[in-house]
């Protein structure tokens, strides 16, 4: 099965050959992961070394700011 959603985020996953190919179609694949050799940054349009637990509560802040202003 191939999910191809606007935007994939891959969050402490390390992007193995299975994964891979089921997402690998989408639109934008933003990667978090404390490895920075993580082979889903080597096909993600936005990759993030660093501890998910705090990469994603910080990311989803900034949305609902940016929500709040438009």
């Amino acid at each position: 099965m191939t999910v191809a959603p606007r935007v994939y985020i891959g969050a402490g996953i390390s992007g193995a050959p299975h994964h891979r190919g089921g997402m690998q179609a989408s639109q934008v694949i933003v990667a978090v992961n404390n490895d920075p050799d993580c082979p889903l940054f080597e096909i993600s349009d936005l990759a993030v070394v660093g501890d998910l637990h705090e990469v994603l509560p910080q990311a989803a802040e900034r949305i609902r700011e940016h929500r709040a202003q438009g």
